[in-house]
C-alpha cells in the first residue's frame, strides 16, 4: 500500500468533513486502507466498499484516488529522498502465497452444468487486521492435475454462476481473506473449483461449486454514548434486516459475559436506527451489544455483534439522616450508627476527634481529597460490621469511644469509582461528668465559687435551691451564674453576685458544653452552703461621772427569733482576732443579764438597732471587739461587721459632753 495515496485520501477526507458533506468517523482508515490495497478504480467498484451513508460521496473519492495514483506513479520515478525512519511493510495477509494473479475474464463462461459434488460449509473468522478469513475444505488432490479455488460473493443474493458475483480471489489453498467491507446485510459467499493439468487448463475447464456460506453484516456507523443517566445508541442497518437485538450486560464481575436472553432490552421494538436506555443503574459499568436478526433460506440468523462498553454515570447522593446513640458508663461509652444508604455507591463512616474541612459536602471530590485537604484520614475510617435492618436501613453497633475525646465527629462518606460525597456530620459529646473539690469561700460580704476547670467544658452554670430539692430538677431553672474557662482564669473564681441565701441553701454546679449549637448539661455537683447570718454591731461613747462607757447596739441583715450570746473582748496591744484573744468585759444592761456577767444574749435582733449593752471602759486603753460567743464550727455560719475603726479603738474615741446618766 503506497502511504502517498493513502495521506492523499486522508487529505480527501478531511476537506468533506470540513465542508460538512461528510461526518466526521463515517469513512475510517480501515475503509481507506481496504481500498488502497485492493485493486479497485471505478465507481461501481469502490461504491459497495462504503458506508452507505458515505455512498454519496464515492465520486469525489475515485477522482481523489485516481489523482494520488497519478502522482504516485510520477513520483516513483525521481529519486525519492531516503526516509529517516521508513515505515514496516504491512504483514502479508494469511494465505496470500497461494494466491494466483486471474481476473474474472480469465475463466470460461460458466454452463450451468451438472455436478455430483455436494457443497460444503465456508467457515468465516473476523481478521484482526480487519476482513474476514474464509476457509473450506478442499477436493481431494489429483497427481498430475491443479486446481484452482475461484471464490465469489454476491450481495443480497446468490451468485447465480461466478461471473455474475464479486471476485474474492483466485487461490490454490483452501483460505482466503475478504478484506472488502460490508456492502449488504448477507453477503453469500461460494468457492468453485477449477482443475485442470495447469494454471491456464484449469481456468478454461468448466467449475465445480464446492463450499458456500454467508457473512452476515453488523449494524453499521455504530456509537453509543451516555447522557446523564441515559445511554443512547445510534447506528444504521442493510436493508434485509428484520430487527437488531439490544443486550445490556452488567459488568460486575459476577456473571459472565454472554449473550443471555435475560440481559435483553427494548424486545418490542425492531431498533433499527439505536436505542434510549432510560433504565441503567446509575455507576454501574454495562457492556451493550448490538446484533441484527436476518432472514436467510428461510431462518433467522444472527450477524455478528457491535458492542460498546459504557459507564453511566452516578449522582453519589450524601447520607444525610445519620443518627447515633449513646449508651454505656463514663469509662467505657459506646456508640450506635444508623442510616439510610444511597441507592448508588457505598457508605464508608468516619470517626475523628475534630471537625473534617468546612465546606467538604458541598461538592463531588476525589478519594485521594478526604486525607489531603478534607480532614477525613484514612486510620479515621471505621471498620465494624455493617449490618441491614429489616426496614432497609444500615447500622453500625457497638463503636467505641476512644479515650480522652471530649467529642467525636461522625461523618459519612458515598463512594463509588475513586469518587466521594461526603454527607452531614453528626456531633457526639461526651457527658461532662460532675465537678470535684467545689467550694464556696466567703469573703466578707460575698461568696465565690471554686473548682478546677473541667475538661471539653465551654462554661459552667451555678444553680441555687432548697436543700430539699433534688439537682435534677434545680438545673431545670435558670442559672444564678454562668462563667466562661477565660473569665474564670481571669477573676480566680466565680463570683456571686448576689449573695447566697443566711440561712443556707443547695449548690449546684453544672459544666456545660455546645455540640452544633445544642446546649449540652453535663452531671451536676451539689455542694450544701450552711448559710451566714451577717449581723453588724455599732459602739457609742457615753461619759458619766465614773468615766467612760461604751454603749452595744446589735442589729441583723434578717429577723432572728433568737441570737446567740455574744462577748466583748479587750486586748491592750491589738485589735482582738477572736473570742479568745483578749480579756472579756463585763456586760450591763438588758434583761436577764446578771451583775459581773462576761456575755450577753439578746432575745432575737432585726434590721433595726437593738437596745444597747453597756461597757465600763474607763480605765481601758487599747482596742475592743464584739464576738459571737460560739463553738468554732458554729463560728463559720456567723458574720458580724466592725463598725469604724474609730469606734473600737479606745484611744481615738471622742470625749463627747458628759450626756443623759446611764441606767
Amino acid at each position: 500500500m503506497s502511504e502517498g495515496v493513502f495521506e492523499a485520501l486522508q487529505r480527501w477526507r478531511q476537506t468533506e468533513i470540513d465542508e460538512g458533506r461528510l461526518r466526521p468517523g463515517l469513512i475510517k482508515d480501515t475503509h481507506l486502507q481496504q481500498i488502497v490495497r485492493s485493486d479497485r478504480r471505478t465507481v461501481g467498484e469502490i461504491e459497495p466498499m462504503l458506508p452507505r451513508h458515505a455512498k454519496p460521496l464515492v465520486g469525489g473519492l475515485v477522482e481523489a484516488l485516481a489523482s494520488a495514483v497519478t502522482q504516485n506513479s510520477a513520483g516513483s520515478a525521481e529519486p525519492a529522498a531516503p526516509a529517516a525512519d521508513p515505515e514496516p511493510e504491512p504483514e502479508p495477509l494469511p494465505g496470500s502465497e497461494f494466491l494466483v494473479d486471474l481476473g474474472t475474464e480469465d475463466f470460461c463462461e460458466y454452463l450451468h452444468g451438472e455436478s455430483e459434488v455436494e457443497p460444503g460449509p465456508i467457515t468465516v473468522t473476523p481478521e484482526p487486521g480487519g476482513g474476514h478469513r474464509l476457509e473450506w475444505a478442499g477436493l481431494p488432490e489429483r497427481t498430475g492435475s491443479t486446481v484452482l479455488y475461484r471464490v465469489v460473493s454476491g450481495e443480497t443474493h446468490r451468485a447465480y454462476k461466478p461471473e455474475a458475483g464479486r471476485l474474492v480471489g483466485v487461490t490454490r489453498g483452501t483460505m482466503i481473506v475478504d478484506t472488502a467491507p460490508s456492502a449488504a446485510a448477507v453477503r453469500y459467499l461460494q468457492v468453485w473449483a477449477h482443475i485442470g493439468s495447469n494454471d491456464r487448463d484449469a481456468a478454461v475447464r468448466q467449475p465445480v461449486l464446492v463450499a458456500e456460506g454467508q457473512l452476515l453484516s453488523a449494524v453499521q456507523d455504530f456509537v453509543v454514548i451516555e447522557d446523564d443517566g441515559t445511554v443512547i445508541g445510534q447506528w444504521s442497518v442493510w436493508p434485509g434486516v428484520s430487527r437488531v437485538r439490544v443486550l445490556r450486560i452488567p459488568l460486575d464481575g459476577r456473571s459472565p459475559v454472554t449473550n443471555d436472553p435475560r440481559h435483553r432490552i427494548l424486545a418490542d421494538q425492531p431498533n433499527f436506527g439505536g436505542f434510549v436506555d432510560r433504565d441503567a443503574q446509575r455507576g454501574h459499568r454495562y457492556l451493550y451489544r448490538a446484533i441484527c436478526e436476518i432472514e436467510v433460506d428461510g431462518h433467522t440468523r444472527l450477524s455478528p455483534s457491535a458492542q460498546a462498553e459504557v459507564l453511566v454515570s452516578a449522582v453519589l447522593e450524601p447520607v444525610t439522616d445519620l443518627e447515633v446513640t449513646t449508651y454505656g458508663q463514663d469509662d467505657d461509652l459506646r456508640f450506635d450508627l444508623r442510616w439510610t444508604p444511597p441507592e448508588i455507591g457505598a457508605v464508608v463512616m468516619y470517626r475523628t476527634e475534630s471537625a473534617p474541612r468546612a465546606g467538604i459536602d458541598r461538592e463531588l471530590l476525589d478519594a485521594t481529597a478526604l486525607d489531603v485537604s478534607g480532614g477525613l484520614p484514612a486510620s479515621a475510617r471505621l471498620v465494624h460490621p455493617v449490618v441491614v435492618g429489616d426496614d432497609g436501613r444500615h447500622s453500625m453497633a457497638t463503636v467505641s469511644w476512644p479515650r480522652g475525646w471530649v467529642r467525636a465527629y461522625f461523618t459519612p462518606v458515598t463512594v463509588l469509582d475513586g469518587q466521594v460525597q461526603v454527607g452531614r456530620t453528626v456531633i457526639a459529646t461526651r457527658p461532662l461528668p460532675a465537678l470535684k473539690d467545689v467550694r464556696i469561700v466567703e469573703r466578707c460580704a460575698e461568696q465565690v465559687v471554686t473548682f478546677p476547670w473541667p475538661d471539653g467544658a465551654a462554661s459552667v452554670s451555678v444553680y441555687v435551691s432548697a436543700r430539699q430539692v433534688p439537682a435534677e430538677h434545680a438545673i431545670e431553672q435558670r442559672p444564678v451564674a454562668e462563667i466562661s474557662r477565660s473569665q474564670y482564669e481571669r477573676d480566680g473564681g466565680l463570683h456571686l453576685t448576689d449573695p447566697l441565701p443566711e440561712l443556707g441553701c443547695a449548690v449546684h454546679v453544672v459544666a456545660i458544653a455546645y455540640t452544633a449549637g445544642e446546649r449540652i448539661v453535663g452531671q451536676p455537683s451539689t455542694v450544701d452552703y450552711p448559710g451566714l447570718l451577717r449581723m453588724q454591731y455599732s459602739v457609742e461613747p457615753r461619759h458619766t461621772p465614773a468615766g467612760l462607757v461604751l454603749a452595744i447596739r446589735l442589729a441583723s441583715e434578717v429577723e432572728l427569733p433568737s441570737a446567740p450570746p455574744f462577748v466583748v473582748i479587750h486586748n491592750q496591744a491589738r485589735l482582738p482576732l477572736s473570742a479568745r484573744d483578749g480579756q472579756p468585759l463585763e456586760i450591763r444592761g438588758g434583761n436577764g443579764t446578771q451583775p459581773g456577767a462576761r456575755n450577753f444574749q439578746p432575745g432575737g435582733l432585726r434590721r433595726d438597732w437593738s437596745q444597747p449593752w453597756l461597757v465600763d471602759v474607763s480605765d481601758k486603753s487599747g482596742f475592743i471587739r464584739v464576738f459571737a460567743d460560739v463553738r468554732p464550727e458554729k463560728a463559720r455560719t456567723i458574720a458580724l461587721f466592725d463598725p469604724r475603726v474609730e469606734q473600737i479603738n479606745l484611744n481615738l474615741i471622742e470625749r463627747l459632753p458628759i450626756g443623759d446618766q446611764v441606767q
